[in-house]
């Protein structure tokens, strides 16, 4: 997917860039938010002002969503099962389950700290149309 956005700033020595959200993101409501605008770091070179494209890799998306959302219930379903087929206290069973849903919380911060060193996981300009002055 290709999105266009303007570069507002630098962050940790890449761009910042500006994106209009997506009308599916406007009718979702999932993240409660009203932001009608997001910022992503990106790879690539332009200047604060610049209309850049950028690239998301589609098929990476998908499979971070899937790492991100799917992952901690997992853990934290298997954690309840756990829990309560080795201890007789559901309260116990709970905090076992709990403990799983933190470990894979965890996990996945290390995943995502990790992939943001990782140049083909990360949205990459494309293109740039330079602001007219």
């Amino acid at each position: 997917m290709i999105r266009t956005g303007k570069v507002v700033k630098f962050e940790k020595g890449r761009p910042l860039v500006c994106f209009d959200r997506l009308a599916a993101c406007e009718s979702c409501g999932a993240c409660m938010e009203s932001k009608t605008q997001t910022l992503v770091r990106v790879l690539g070179d332009a200047d604060v002002g610049d209309i850049v494209e950028v690239a998301l890799p589609d098929k990476r998306v998908l499979t971070l969503s899937v790492i991100m959302y799917i992952l901690p219930i997992l853990a934290l379903i298997i954690g309840l099962f756990v829990g309560n087929r080795f201890f007789a206290e559901q309260g116990t069973a709970f905090l076992v389950g709990l403990g799983s849903l933190g470990v894979a919380f965890l996990a996945v911060k290390l995943f995502d700290n990790w992939l943001q060193n990782q140049p083909h996981w990360q949205p990459h300009i494309v293109g740039i149309h330079k602001e007219n002055n």
